[in-house]
């Protein structure tokens, strides 16, 4: 019987595996080792005046006609925790034609034309750090 699901790139190649646990049982691993060619954009964020990973932060990412919107949260599923880097898949679209992020204090920030198939860091009032 399953008892809680976390997901997270445990791999490191852009895409989300999940770790399901059983009641009474072993911790299960699926990896998620797409061939399609897609892309994803990974962001990670960090607050200065916001909480350090940016709980509750509002990320928006527009691509082509698509348009996505995740927020930094905790808690997935039972007793489990999925990791807080966003992952946005893009489907063929080589960029993100602007990312926005709203932080809990308010405050905003926007990245324009960011390559598809990374991982980021968005530092808040800063943008996106190497």
């Amino acid at each position: 019987m399953g008892r809680g699901a976390a997901f997270a790139d445990i791999d490191g190649d852009l895409d989300l595996d999940v770790v399901i646990t059983t009641n009474g049982g072993h911790a299960s691993i699926y990896r998620n080792d797409s061939t399609s060619g897609n892309r994803a954009l990974r962001l990670r964020l960090r607050g200065v005046t916001s909480n350090r990973d940016g709980i509750g932060a509002r990320v928006r990412v527009f691509a082509g006609r698509d348009r996505f919107s995740r927020t930094v949260k905790t808690g997935s599923s039972y007793l489990s925790q999925s990791e807080l880097p966003l992952t946005f898949g893009l489907g063929a679209a080589t960029k993100a034609d602007r990312v926005v992020v709203e932080w809990p204090s308010g405050k905003t920030d926007e990245i324009t034309n960011l390559p598809a198939g990374k991982a980021y860091v968005v530092v808040e009032g800063k943008g996106v750090t190497p």
